[in-house]
């Protein structure tokens, strides 16, 4: 499945743990033993729940840039006992490991769209004070 098609599967399906680019990111290149394989050049998930849902899950066109289709909310508390809605922060990054993360490893026939994700990946990681 293409890269930006597997982001949005993630947040579609899975908003409550993916509710971000940043934490799709994570989970496929920084977390070990996410579940996911590099097969012909592309991640892919290996749960057999989730392979049956991709069997009936398609776009109607492909994606050119995912992004969750609705905003994840938490509820904070405030002093006076009042509620009120705020947006959910970006998390933490999982650690890093050059042994084992995909970030680092990676196919040399990776097709080029899931290269882009591994860079703009890096990318955030760096903005966030993180060495590459």
């Amino acid at each position: 499945m293409r890269a930006e098609d597997t982001l949005q599967f993630m947040m579609d399906f899975n908003g409550n743990l993916f509710w971000n680019r940043q934490k799709c990111l994570d989970h496929l290149f920084c977390t070990i033993g996410n579940g996911y394989e590099w097969e012909n050049g592309e991640l892919v998930e290996k749960d057999y729940d989730t392979k049956q849902m991709l069997s009936r899950w398609q776009l109607i066109e492909p994606v050119k840039y995912a992004e969750p289709r609705w905003l994840t909310v938490e509820i904070h508390e405030i002093k006076d006992g009042m509620q009120r809605r705020g947006f959910k922060e970006n998390p933490k990054w999982y650690p890093l490991s050059k042994e084992y993360s995909y970030l680092y490893n990676y196919p040399d026939d990776i097709k080029p769209d899931w290269l882009a994700l591994i860079k703009e990946c890096k990318q955030m990681l760096i903005a966030d004070g993180i060495e590459v």
